[in-house]
Formats: C-alpha cells, structure tokens, sequence
C-alpha cells in the first residue's frame, strides 16, 4: 500500500484527525490533551518522555543492533505475517508460510508474533521515517481488517465435524490440523533398555513437531521432533525442558521422501539412528522410560508442549524392551507394539505384535463455529477463550488473551505510531469483542481463569484496555480492564506481602503495567502501589547481575540468587523486556534515579547481549534465555516464540527512554548516555548527546537554542563517589540529591556544552544468599569470564590488592577494548552478542588470610551471612595509609574473636602480617 503523503512526524502529530475520522463522541472531546507517541498524557506524571521520532541515534553499540533488526523488519515478507490470520478465517493465503515455530500453523500461540511484528514496524517507522516499514505496516493492518470481516461474517454459524483418517497405500496420513495417533495406557511402562523405530515422509517441516511423545505433561516426558532447528532430536526428562537427556542430530530431515529413525537406548548410552546410521548418541543417559513412572499421554503425532502437529505420512512403527543393532533396525517386529500402518478405514491401528496393542487415530476436532460476537480476530478460532473460561489447562490451551494482547498492542501502535486508523477501528471492535465475553462473568470465574498457569496468562490486556479508553472514553473498555484484575496478587502487592515465588514471572509482571495504567485513569492509588512494591520485590531481590530474573521461567524466592541458578534456563528475555516498562513508567510518576539504575544495568547488559552481532534477513537471532551458570552460551534464533517476538521489539526503541522532560517543560532529566539528538520543538531546544557509552569516556551535550531550563543528569550509583561536571570547559561544583540526579538551572544558550565523566572502575557484585558467588562489573558493564568449565571459576584476589583495594591491581586489561585478564582468564563485556561459553559469576576463593602477598596461616573464616574476615576487612577501602589499614584490621580482629571466629593466636599472627 502506499505510504501516507507526510512526514512521520506530522503524522504523529496528526494522530488526533485520524482519530477523529474513525471515533465519535467523546474521543472528539479528548484531542485537546497533549499526547506522547500517539497516547495522552496522564495527569499524574510527574516525568513525560519524548516520542520515538523526537530523539535519534547516533553511531554506537545500540544503533549497531537496531540496524541488523531493521534489516530483518525490511526483508520479512508481509504475506507471512498473516498467514494464520487469513487461514483461520477462511482466506486465501496467497502460499506463504507461516512464520513458525510456536507461530506455525497449528500451534495454540500463533498469531502472537505478528503482534510483535506490528510494533516492530510501527516503531521502526516512528524512530526512522523510512517509508519501507510504512508500506509494510499498512499491508498487514489491511490484510488483518479483512479477516475481521471474514470473521464477522460467521459470528454465530456452527460448526463442522472432523474428517476422516486419510488412510493410503503408503500409510496413515496426518494433516497437521490435529490428526494424531494414540497409543495405550501403558505401552512403555517399566522400560529400561528400549528400541523405537518408525517410517515417516515428512511433508512440512514444523520445528519441534513430535514424530512420538510418551509423557504425562511438560515436565514428565520422552519425545523425538522431527526438526528441533537444526534437526531431529530424542529428550527424556522427569524435571522439564531445563533437565532433558538428549540426542540431537546434525543434519536436517529430507521433506517428502522416506525417512527411516529410530532410538535406542543400552544401558546408559542411547543412540539416534536416520536411516540406518548413527546420527547422535549420549553416553550419559541415567533416565529411562521406567523413571517416566505410567505415562498416559502416549503419542505419535503430537506433543506434550502443544507444539504444532506432525505433519507426514506414517509408514511403521515398532517398540521392543531391548536395545537392537544397526543391521535389526529396519527388518525385526517390535516384541511390545508393531503398528505396520497398512489399514484402509476407519481410526483403529492393529498391532502386529500379538499382543493385541491397538492404537487409535484421534482425527480432530474439526470445523470450529463462528465467533460469539462481533470483532473477534485471531489466527485460531475463538475455542481457546471458551475453554479458558471452562479451566482447561496449559498445554491443552495456551495463554489465548495473551496473543490477544500481542495482536492489539500491535494494532494500537499502528495507530498511535504510524497514524493507521484502520488499526484503531480493528482493536476497538477485539476490545468491545473481549468486553462481550469478559463483562458477563463473575469475578470467582475470572480469578481462577487468571490463576491458571500460563492458559491464563493474559499478558498487558488491562494496559491495552486502559489505552483504548484513554484514547476513546468509551467505559466499556476500562470496565473490561478491571476484569483483568488478579485479585489476590493485586491485594498481596497492594499490602507489600510477596507470594512471587513459584509464580510464572513473565506471566505477570506485564499485568502491573496494566495497573498503571489503571490509576493513570482514574482506578485509584492502590493500582500504583502495587506496581511499585512489585518492583520493590524483583529488584533486587530477583535479579542477576546482567539484570534479568527467573529460572524456568519462574520467579524463585526472595534472595535467592545463588540458589536458583542454573545451566541454560535462566533470565527469560521476555521478563527483561517488561520489567524494563514497569521500571520506566514508575518512573514517570516519581522521578528517581533508581529505576534508571536497573534499567541501565538491563539494557546494556541482558537486552544489548539478547541480539546477536551478525546479520540476518530470515530470522531475528535473538535470544530465549540469557542464562548466567557456568559454562554456558547463548542460543540466538527464536522465530515464533515469545521472545523472539519482545525481542523485534527490543532492539527498535532504544532511543525511548534517554530523555524525559517534566510535566511543566522545565526540567529536562538525562537518563541514558546514548550517543542521541533531541529534538524538543515545543521549547525550540535541541540536544545533542556524543560519547561512546557505554565504554568509558566523557559524555558532551551540546545546546542548540536559547531558553530557562533545569537540566538534570543522572549520576548512576556506581558513580556517585568520583564524577566531574563541566559547562562550557568549566567544572561545576554541584552535588546529588536525594533522588540521584545532579541539577544544572539557567538560562541556556546556543552552543552551551555540558560535559559528564563517570568513573569506570572494576568492581563485584555478591550473590545476595552466598557472598562467595561474585560477578565482575566495570561501570555499568557486566563482564564475563570466557571458560567452557561447568563448575564456577576460582578467584583469589585479595592478597594482591593494594591499599586502594582497587582490582585494577590485579585484573589488568586485556588486548581488546573492554577485555581484562585475571591470571589465565579473559573476561569481556555481556553485550558482545555471539555464542562462546561463559560465566557471569565466579567463586571467590580465599581459603586464608592474606595481606599484600604475605601468608598469615589463619582461615579466612565467614559470619553468620557468609561474609568473610577478608569481605568485611575491604569492604572499607581505601584506606589512607598502612597505620590505617592495621587499625582496621585491629578493630575487626577484636570483632572476629568476640564472635568466636578467630582465637588468640590467630588474632596475633593476623595483626602481624597486617
């Protein structure tokens, strides 16, 4: 479609008369408000930041990364973009494949990346002007108006029976639409050595599609996928995903020719055959069918995550109790089940076996009816959100007003971002859609619906809802936004009790967004404060030192750092990406250096680090998890899933939260020191921001205009006891206040340049529940010990530090910018973007007291916390001189000895060496 005839930022700017031409009423009456990014302004902030098109970036790291991920949103056909959309609703795909994985064409979550996809678009043309993503967004915002229709054309049709088996000469055909084969209770109860063989032709390629799956869920569970990104794969696992015994080939599967695997397993090797040949084995494989205990999910075609379908033809499938050789795989008959898949109707498969083992071909569920109501859009049929409102659980559903929410919050940022006012006329009609089914329930209903883990996981559908009465003052929206309220989450944060833990983290973290937005909208206070004792209780007492939280996906308990780190499954990007929105938009109503303190240590470090540095048109290379164990890397892809879709986002609106005025326009809040121009039309002021954050070096902003103006910096915490100010060349007496921030009133002047230095110094972090587990910073970067070891490395640094205590002393710098070396070790910073094995936290180990390279014999004993002699003793570095460094060591000595922790003598030999 051709792009609209005027600059983005007129369109930005004239959001208000695209309103006006779709909404009546008193949307009319709401034109008036000042707006940021298409949005109004709530009354109640006290910090307003600029819109995407108001501020651009200059050369750096971040511009880097945003640029790999426009080329990707240029490049991405839009036709794929919709194609669930139009299948679902009956229309012609025009032959393009969905975008895949949990997006593909069956599987219960699609349509959520197009969500993303929207807003990646709507952001990029908001932050660049480039037509390209203009044309784009309006094609797919055209194309989504006309499933809608198609939708409302069939609201209340009923529906139609599910086919027949497809039965063939060469075998049982699945289609994919939800055709499988089910196979009795018991079929591999108690098994130790095993053999599976099955004869399939492939005729889509679904990642993590199952060629079988025996399980009783997604944490209990032995499967083969026919395509797991880069090939087929075996996994048992009795502790989910994190805990999966794996064999993974190399090489993709052919399409449409016969393919012949099979798996065994002898004693604790287990082994991946593709036609006869060893593709994969694992030598270490203690778990077994027996340890999956009575699965009764056993199935061959579909997957305990519900993941897409099978799609293929199935030839053969044999299961014997031991383990066969190479030369039996393809001739013998299973001893417990032979399914030779030579039937000609009807939904039984005989077993050959003699054991009378009959499986079943479970054919779907056929045509779903019309929707309920008017404006429904999804890329599934509404009997997700039917069978939510019954409490049928995940994996059977998943999460249908969470997609909901990706698939609105597109459309509203299509809108407010690129002044699409078919995208505001498609989500009104979802709101009022979602209103139709939601404001009819009782309040018990919804709670257990929302209490449901993740089939009730709904995503930010109060914030949209809030949005969509702000923008339009229909109530209808803001009563469907109460419906969103979590009751007894809401009322523990409300009290400050936190009950996070166990709880599914990125399931609600974006519901206190919500809940901003609801007492930005007159809902009341206790929405706020909730927010913000949520807050209170992931940071810091749930957060890693690159920023991120959760393992498994999961908040842990409070404090609990050390203890809940793990190999690959920590830190979900997703969470990353929404704690950042709730950190940002508390601090629009209280203005305060902390939330930047998080969200500088998270950006620079997790959601930087989340992109990898190489270049892609076909996928976005973005990460799941960005996990922080020993040993670990990064796995960069994640098409279709959740957070490849937040991270399209991610990477495209760097420049949203540098600068915030205040609500007056007389304060100017600096937060971020990205190389950035901004352009503030409304004083007649632009600011130009150079230096080369965040690597160390001053930062410089230059003032073009003329006007009175308070400009606040902020000075991160890790800066505060060493920066410098200057003004035009002058350095500045001027302090921090309370809330973080150094403050420069006058009355500015074309040319006025300010220029910041911050300290970049080496410096720990310690685990909140093990001091001895530390991480490396340097300013705000986290740094990274290069090491494929699964155990954490061993540091002891303290008996070479100087008086200072500086590390410098001991951790020098390395060859590359922004690399060190410890002894044999290199560390380098967290948002280097590639897949090497690393560890973000290390294991001080500092059996003895040591004082400048000289032994004293005494163990450096730890207190009750963990904290060791040595801790505490530099802990209060720097220290003057050496008389003061023994009255130090003097003091906490006679500390050490009344708590039992050093006698006499040791007091003696420590004191001498000092």
């Amino acid at each position: 479609m051709a792009a609209f005839p005027i600059s983005r930022r007129q369109l930005m700017q004239s959001a208000a008369a695209v309103a006006g031409a779709a909404l009546t009423g008193p949307a009319l009456k709401r034109e008036d408000r000042p707006r940021v990014n298409g949005l109004p302004v709530p009354a109640s902030w006290q910090a307003v930041p600029f819109g995407l098109d108001q501020v651009d970036l200059g050369d750096s790291v971040f511009t880097a990364k945003r640029n790999r991920m426009l080329a990707y949103a240029r490049a991405y056909p839009a036709d794929r973009i919709l194609s669930n959309f139009r299948a679902a609703a009956g229309l012609d795909t025009f032959g393009a494949e969905p975008p895949g994985g949990w997006d593909d064409a069956t599987g219960n979550l699609r349509g959520h990346y197009s969500g993303h996809f929207l807003s990646l678009l709507a952001q990029a043309w908001a932050g660049t002007g480039d037509t390209a993503f203009k044309d784009k967004l309006d094609q797919i915002v055209h194309g989504l108006d006309e499933c809608q229709t198609a939708w409302d054309a069939r609201v209340g049709l009923p529906g139609t029976p599910p086919p027949a088996p497809s039965w063939t000469g060469g075998g049982l055909t699945l289609t994919g639409d939800g055709q499988y084969v089910g196979l009795p209770d018991g079929t591999v109860d108690g098994l130790t050595d095993f053999t599976i063989t099955v004869r399939v032709r492939i005729t889509e390629r679904r990642t993590w599609s199952r060629v079988f799956d025996f399980g009783t869920g997604t944490g209990v569970n032995m499967f083969l996928t026919a395509d797991a990104g880069s090939g087929p794969r075996f996994a048992i696992t009795t502790t989910g995903s994190a805990g999966e015994q794996r064999i993974t080939g190399s090489a993709p599967l052919p399409l449409d020719q016969w393919v012949h695997l099979a798996v065994t397993r002898k004693g604790s090797t287990g082994s991946l055959y593709v036609n006869g040949t060893v593709a994969g084995t694992n030598p270490g494989m203690t778990l077994s069918p027996a340890d999956l205990g009575a699965p009764k999910n056993n199935w061959i075609g579909r997957s305990q995550y519900g993941d897409a379908y099978f799609t293929g033809v199935l030839d053969d499938f044999q299961l014997f109790d031991r383990a066969l050789s190479a030369d039996e795989l393809t001739t013998a008959t299973g001893n417990l089940v032979s399914y030779r898949f030579d039937e000609t109707a009807g939904t039984t498969v005989a077993d050959s076996s003699g054991r009378s083992w009959d499986a079943a071909v479970i054919t779907g569920a056929g045509g779903a009816p019309g929707p309920s109501h008017a404006g429904f859009l999804a890329a599934y049929p509404e009997t997700q959100f039917i069978q939510l409102e019954q409490y049928v659980t995940y994996p059977a559903i998943w999460a249908p007003y969470y997609t909901c929410h990706k698939i609105m919050r597109g459309l509203l940022d299509a809108y407010t971002l690129a002044g699409n006012g078919t995208a505001l006329r498609i989500v009104q009609n979802m709101g009022l859609w979602v209103h139709s089914r939601l404001s009819v329930l009782p309040r018990e209903q919804l709670d257990r619906m929302w209490s449901l883990y993740i089939a009730g996981e709904y995503g930010g559908m109060n914030e949209v809802m809030a949005d969509l009465f702000a923008l339009t003052g229909d109530d209808r929206f803001l009563v469907t936004a109460r419906c969103f309220d979590n009751t007894a989450l809401l009322a523990a944060c409300v009290s400050g009790t936190d009950t996070l833990d166990g709880r599914h983290a990125n399931q609600h973290i974006p519901q206190f967004l919500g809940y901003l937005r609801m007492f930005e909208n007159g809902q009341g206070p206790d929405y706020r404060t909730a927010a913000a004792n949520f807050f209170d209780m992931v940071v810091p007492h749930r957060t890693y030192v690159h920023g991120g939280t959760g393992q498994g996906e999961v908040f842990r308990k409070r404090d609990a750092i050390a203890a809940s780190i793990v190999t690959t499954t920590n830190a979900e990007s997703c969470a990353a990406y929404n704690m950042l929105k709730v950190a940002r938009n508390l601090f629009l109503h209280a203005p305060d250096a902390a939330f930047f303190d998080y969200y500088e240590k998270t950006l620079v470090n997790q959601i930087l680090g989340s992109r990898r540095d190489a270049d892609s048109t076909e996928d976005p290379l973005v990460t799941y998890m960005v996990p922080v164990g020993p040993g670990v890397r990064r796995d960069y892809g994640n098409i279709g899933t959740c957070c490849g879709g937040t991270g399209l986002e991610n990477h495209t609106k760097y420049q949203d939260s540098i600068y915030f005025r205040s609500a007056r326009g007389d304060v100017l809040y600096v937060n971020l020191f990205l190389p950035s121009t901004l352009r503030w039309t409304a004083r007649g002021l632009t600011i130009t921001q150079t230096g080369s954050w965040p690597s160390p070096g001053a930062t410089t902003l230059t003032v073009t205009g003329n006007g009175l103006l308070d400009l606040r910096l902020r000075i991160p915490s890790w800066a505060r006891d060493d920066f410098s100010v200057t003004l035009n060349d002058k350095v500045q007496r001027v302090r921090v206040d309370a809330t973080g921030y150094v403050s420069l009133r006058r009355q500015w002047r074309s040319g006025d340049r300010v220029g910041l230095t911050l300290p970049f110094r080496l410096r720990i972090e310690r685990a909140l529940d093990d001091p001895s587990l530390q991480a490396l910073l340097y300013g705000p970067l986290a740094l990274i010990a290069k090491s494929a070891q699964s155990s954490y490395l061993p540091m002891s640094w303290y008996g070479s530090l100087p008086l200072t205590g500086d590390l410098a002393e001991v951790v020098k710098p390395g060859t590359a910018p922004l690399t060190f070396r410890a002894g044999e070790v290199e560390f380098g910073p967290f948002h280097i973007g590639d897949t090497a094995a690393y560890h973000a936290y290390f294991r001080r180990d500092e059996p003895r007291i040591v004082f400048f390279g000289v032994d004293s014999g005494v163990p450096n004993r730890p207190d009750p916390t963990g904290t060791t002699f040595l801790d505490r003793l530099w802990s209060s570095a720097p220290f003057a001189g050496r008389r003061t460094f023994q009255r130090a060591v003097t003091g906490l000595t006679r500390d050490w000895q009344a708590a039992g922790l050093l006698t006499e003598a040791e007091v003696t030999a420590v004191r001498a060496v000092a």
